[in-house]
């Protein structure tokens, strides 16, 4: 098994969350809208900025659906 790393897609991989809600600076003639970030911590990845998600190889993957009474139909 390997682990890999993917951007975290609720941070952007910044690590932060974002508040959406705390508007910092808006223009009325061209519609920008700044948002305020937050101090949070992102939820989603605990501010690493990543996820990681596991990655079988063939045989590894046999073994653990054999291991859970699955077959694999060529």
């Amino acid at each position: 098994m390997k682990r890999m790393q993917v951007t975290c897609v609720n941070c952007g991989g910044v690590g932060k969350s974002f508040d959406y809600s705390n508007i910092v600076s808006a223009n009325n003639e061209t519609g920008v809208v700044v948002f305020g970030e937050k101090d949070a911590v992102c939820n989603y990845c605990n501010g690493k900025g990543y996820t990681e998600y596991a990655v079988f190889s063939i045989e590894e993957a046999e073994t653990i659906l054999k291991h859970c009474g699955l077959n694999v139909d060529d």
